[in-house]
């Protein structure tokens, strides 16, 4: 089954000041980062040996030495893996433009201003920027869908891709209409960052292909490069205008067929995060997390295989919105979003459901195991200190828990979880509820 925890994200804290270490350490411990303490930048050079940071808060002053060598060899260390983060000293503010510049030149990423003597730091804006950076660093598969025709090059571009760690899925142009009835438009549309065609095909030219393509509301989006050994400019216009996002010209420079490839999957990730994900989580947004739950279910059934579906709320939300504003609501949104992010594995799922209320795909076949996981999110959520302004406050959440396949269909199991997050609202907030078919069954009757 794997481990119930995600590999924790490891943030250096370096600065000279031990109470500024503890403030950091203590704020970004409760969000399940693992956090290791320095007093001076070159007590770091040592330790990469046993840990590689993923993000480095660098507590900055002029007295600090040999920061542009120790900070490159961090770099080169964690091969340029690491972001770093400049915490400088309010009275440094004047000539931000300046401490910009340097800080980019020496490596790094990016610069708070605190105030040393009242030890005032901008914790939810250092978050935020963590949450930024991490998302960045997430390494996943890229799928390529390449539909071959008869050329004897198709090969060569296959083997670059590949090459280059891209996942490619190879159809010849006989297999066009299986390959795009309506279960697979469903896995093309969640799994794939670009579709290469040539321009001629046996049964059909390529650009009556791409249009084809982007008429399935599904794929339309998805960009579209072709390869082909025509040079004719008029053709190659012509084809832009048909649906073709980029356009190869055989035979090319490898590193060219690549960096367009690369280019093309990175402006399509940004568009269709955009679409999406919640801007103010960066998680799923309510239409594509029922999507991805949808496409869940066909997999595990497939596979003959359960998992478990949570809702949780956020309790009182409407009081701390009356109490603190909503301004304050809005960070405990973002806080529980970080905190379920971290916390939970890779390959489970999490969207915002709407306003205070996130969903959650486990991946487990056991509900024991599905409600150990939700009690430890639940209690240690409790235990976070939220901050706004000079308000410092806690929050308590409630969870619902129903299992598939024992409800196999997509409304009921939703409405499972929405009946086990009301019980727990019911039965005094703060607590999990797991739902049985039997407990839906008499709740109907």
């Amino acid at each position: 089954m794997g481990s119930q925890h995600r590999l924790k994200k490891n943030i250096f804290i370096v600065s000279f000041n031990i109470e500024i270490r503890l403030i950091l350490s203590k704020e970004f411990t409760q969000y399940g980062y693992q956090i290791f303490e320095f007093a001076t930048l070159q007590q770091v050079l040592p330790f990469l040996k046993i840990q590689k940071p993923d993000i480095v808060i660098l507590h900055y002053n002029s007295q600090i030495s040999d920061v542009n060598l120790i900070v490159a060899e961090i770099l080169e260390e964690t091969k340029h893996k690491c972001n770093i983060i400049f915490l400088l000293n309010e009275s440094h503010r004047q000539k931000d433009f300046d401490h910009r510049l340097d800080i980019v030149r020496i490596g790094g990423n990016q610069i708070f201003y605190i105030n040393e003597e009242t030890k005032n730091i901008p914790i939810n804006e250092i978050l935020n920027t963590i949450d930024y950076f991490l998302e960045l660093q997430i390494a996943e598969p890229i799928h390529i869908l390449y539909i071959k025709n008869q050329e004897s090059y198709n090969d060569i571009y296959i083997d670059l891709l590949k090459q280059a760690r891209f996942d490619v899925e190879v159809f010849s142009f006989e297999q066009i209409r299986e390959l795009l009835n309506e279960k697979n438009i469903l896995i093309l549309q969640e799994l794939y960052y670009c579709i290469i065609l040539d321009l001629y095909y046996p049964d059909f030219l390529g650009i009556e292909l791409a249009s084809i393509l982007k008429q399935i509301p599904e794929l339309k989006y998805i960009p579209i490069l072709f390869i082909s050994k025509e040079k004719d400019i008029h053709r190659y216009i012509y084809t832009m205008q048909k649906g073709g996002d980029a356009y190869i010209i055989h035979p090319t420079q490898p590193e060219l067929f690549i960096t367009t490839v690369f280019s093309l999957y990175h402006k399509y990730k940004l568009f269709k995060s955009a679409l999406e994900k919640d801007l103010m989580t960066n998680l799923y947004n309510h239409h594509s997390f029922l999507r991805k739950l949808s496409f869940k279910m066909n997999i595990f059934k497939k596979a003959h295989q359960g998992f478990a579906y949570a809702l949780i709320d956020i309790d009182n939300f409407k009081k701390v919105n009356d109490q603190y504003g909503h301004q304050a609501g809005d960070q405990v949104i973002v806080n529980l979003a970080r905190f379920l992010k971290h916390n939970l594995r890779d390959y489970d799922l999490i969207g915002r459901y709407g306003g205070e209320e996130f969903g959650v795909i486990l991946n487990v076949q056991e509900k024991e195991i599905a409600i150990k996981i939700m009690e430890r999110l639940r209690k240690n959520f409790s235990l976070v200190l939220h901050h706004f302004n000079s308000y410092n406050f806690q929050c308590t959440v409630s969870i619902g828990i129903a299992m598939y396949p024992e409800f196999s269909d997509i409304t009921e199991l939703i409405s499972a979880a929405d009946y086990g997050l009301y019980e727990s609202k019911k039965q005094g907030r703060n607590r999990v509820v797991y739902i049985e078919k039997t407990q839906l069954k008499k709740n109907s009757q």
